[in-house]
């Protein structure tokens, strides 16, 4: 199978001005507020290329020659360089809906709102489509305050509270938990499965560091005045949550949200592919088969990097999971 690319600036076909002047596309899918980003290393061995417009909108697809390709996103140019003495060009470029309104501080208040509620009106503001988890999108809260803040690290910090995260991506302002695995479509994805014979490297680690059995989290009685606290699991090492909620309610389901994260976070796999699996999609769950009981089962997928160079069109992820 050939690989093959195809890149179009500002909606104009450039796969063919880039095909003998590519050196390596790098596509890298972050889970969270990370933006996601694409670098192409070009030749400019005759220093004709021409520079594109900052800002300018890269629409970016990957794949073999003859099969269809995927697409891998949208991204603005925000940066040009260059190396000598064989001249090169490289463009770094980020995903144009992080650089939409959600980045712009605001302060209002939220009273009332369902999580669903919230990232719809946040999601219209910033033309983007609202795709909240199940599981999580019925959540609400009785007053939330926004104070200079932007809308993507408000929802990022409510989200938090519910083992969530918060990213726009293919035009949709995506909130779900992790490993709940929604498309920008909200589409349900099913966990791929990597198994060792697809794996030409890969090397694990289990932190003890990271491992809580218990996680404590305070809140305020305000018919008492008094401090009292929630307990998530048992036994130590325990983990004191600093912030002090205002509500039961929210103490418990950040005690939750943390407990659940430590448990996933023991373990840690930096995987390289023989080939290239777009179905991986960092904030959502890979399925590892093949190598020792430890790492079999689910992961999480933290980071999924996509490479085409000389060497031909190869996938890399990093995930975690809990401790075995």
């Amino acid at each position: 199978m050939t690989p093959a690319f195809r890149v179009t600036v500002d909606g104009q076909d450039a796969t063919g001005a880039l095909r003998d002047r590519l050196l390596a596309l790098t596509v890298t899918d972050h889970d969270g507020t990370t933006a996601d980003q694409v670098t192409l290393d070009l030749d400019d061995r005759d220093g004709l290329l021409d520079l594109p417009e900052m800002e300018a909108r890269l629409t970016v697809a990957l794949g073999f020659a003859g099969q269809g390709l995927s697409v891998m996103g949208v991204f603005a140019v925000d940066g040009i360089g260059g190396a000598g003495p064989a001249q090169s060009m490289r463009i770094t470029a980020t995903a144009a809906d992080m650089k939409k309104d959600v980045r712009s501080p605001k302060t209002r208040a939220w009273e009332g709102k369902t999580l669903r509620d919230i990232v719809a009106t946040i999601a219209a503001e910033a033309g983007l489509k609202p795709v909240v988890g199940g599981s999580v999108a019925g959540v609400s809260w009785p007053y939330l305050a926004q104070t200079a803040e932007s809308d993507l690290n408000f929802l990022t910090r409510i989200a938090a509270t519910l083992d969530a995260t918060a990213k726009p991506a293919g035009g949709a302002l995506i909130v779900q938990r992790r490993g709940e695995g929604k498309t920008a479509a909200g589409d349900v994805l099913t966990a791929p499965v990597i198994a060792r014979t697809r794996m030409i490297w890969w090397k694990w680690n289990l932190d003890g560091r990271e491992v809580y059995r218990s996680v404590e989290c305070e809140w305020s009685d305000t018919a008492t005045g008094a401090i009292r606290k929630v307990t998530r699991g048992t036994g130590t090492p325990l983990r004191r949550l600093r912030h002090v909620h205002a509500s039961e309610v929210e103490a418990t389901r950040a005690a939750e949200a943390a407990f659940t994260g430590a448990a996933r976070a023991a373990m840690s796999i930096t995987v390289r592919l023989a080939g290239f699996e777009p179905r991986l999609l960092a904030g959502t769950a890979v399925q590892i088969a093949g190598l020792r009981p430890e790492l079999t089962g689910e992961w999480h997928l933290k980071t999924v990097t996509h490479r085409l160079d000389a060497g031909g069109l190869t996938t890399d992820f990093e995930a975690r999971k809990g401790a075995p």
